[in-house]
């Protein structure tokens, strides 16, 4: 009997140790296999090394589909794809984005049929354009020095942001050509009083009139993403809107920064296969491969971006969920950027993003 017991033991321990136990090459559905090469635009540094790590290399290991790296340069790559001979396969391009390489006919329109039907059922439906898939999800809100807004008062949202009677100081904001990526008129609009899920359609009178009177108060337009983490440890600014990667990066190195995610805006950017791409398939294979939530939870764990598969959440450290974007205590504080209103043109055939840049750009040389 007591050798039953512990045979009997000895096999649940062995059982539960393979479920738990990473995929292995035998164990990747085999309609993701094959052969040949698969060219990918890198924008090397951190970033290309977290990719190697979570994508690529696993890739080729569990697929024999061998990954090759190029330098990303989307002007040259549509160039190339427009005299038919794209020199990558694939690349990512942020979400407002994604509509431009869709009317220059650069892209090809996702097949999701090599997709587990869990993975599918696992990404937000935003994660599924007909035309890109998913890359990751990154976010952009209310930052501020603790030196000059220690706990307890600290501003928690956009409203905060807008108010400065209750929180003098300078602000940073971004200039008029990072206006979507920076979330320029939707923090104005929830710092008006707008609820989260009445921001789109955006009424631009409203958010311009509303950014026009925090003017006078704002010590620095950025246009690159390190220039608000960095006019917040020199003390140009005190508050600012900016990229939460940016801002828990400096906070690694010690500055005495923080961010809050309330209101915060949801962003993401998208894989695309390009048109006329030689190596579709294996495009295609590899989309397949890193949308399952193991590749994605490594990325995270890796580089601190939200991952596009839901089920990945539950496979990283309780420390990493605290700072990621769209994880389940985080999310529901959250907007969704929709890229479709930025990108939706009007009778003039302008897009919203094209007026809205021509208000903005007006406003600021006043």
């Amino acid at each position: 009997m007591k050798t039953t017991t512990i045979t009997q033991s000895l096999t649940a321990v062995l059982l539960l140790a393979a479920l738990s136990a990473p995929a292995k090459a035998d164990e990747v559905p085999a309609n993701l296999k094959g052969t040949g090469e698969l060219v990918i635009t890198s924008g090397g540094g951190t970033w290309e090394a977290a990719q190697k790590k979570a994508f690529f290399d696993p890739f080729t290991r569990d697929t024999g589909i061998k990954v090759v790296l190029v330098p990303e340069d989307h002007a040259k790559l549509l160039a190339s794809v427009k005299l038919g001979q794209p020199e990558a396969d694939l690349t990512s391009v942020p979400g407002g984005a994604l509509a431009g390489f869709v009317e220059k006919d650069a892209v090809e329109k996702i097949d999701y049929s090599l997709f587990a039907k869990d993975t599918l059922a696992e990404m937000p439906e935003q994660m599924k354009n007909e035309n890109g898939v998913g890359a990751l999800l990154y976010s952009v809100g209310v930052a501020y020095n603790t030196t000059k807004f220690p706990k307890g008062q600290e501003p928690k949202n956009w409203v905060d942001f807008y108010d400065v009677k209750k929180f003098p100081g300078a602000r940073s904001l971004p200039k008029c050509e990072k206006l979507v990526d920076g979330g320029l008129l939707e923090g104005a609009l929830m710092g008006d009083g707008v609820p989260a899920d009445k921001v789109y359609p955006i009424d631009m009178d409203r958010a311009f009139a509303k950014v026009a009177v925090l003017k006078p108060h704002v010590g620095r337009w950025w246009v690159a993403g390190a220039d608000a983490p960095q006019s917040l440890i020199s003390g140009e600014v005190d508050m600012a809107d900016a990229y939460n990667g940016r801002i828990f990066g400096a906070k690694k190195e010690g500055a005495p920064l923080e961010f809050s995610w309330d209101q915060s805006l949801l962003q993401y950017d998208f894989w695309v296969v390009m048109k006329g791409s030689p190596n579709k398939e294996n495009a295609e294979k590899f989309l397949a491969y890193v949308s399952r939530p193991e590749p994605q939870a490594a990325f995270s764990e890796a580089i601190s971006y939200g991952p596009v598969n839901e089920k990945a959440f539950s496979l990283v450290s309780k420390e990493l969920l605290d700072i990621l974007p769209g994880s389940p205590s985080i999310a529901k504080k959250q907007v969704y950027q929709d890229y479709r209103w930025w990108n939706t043109k009007n009778a003039d055939g302008r897009t919203n993003w094209d007026v809205a840049l021509e208000r903005c750009v007006a406003l600021l040389s006043q």
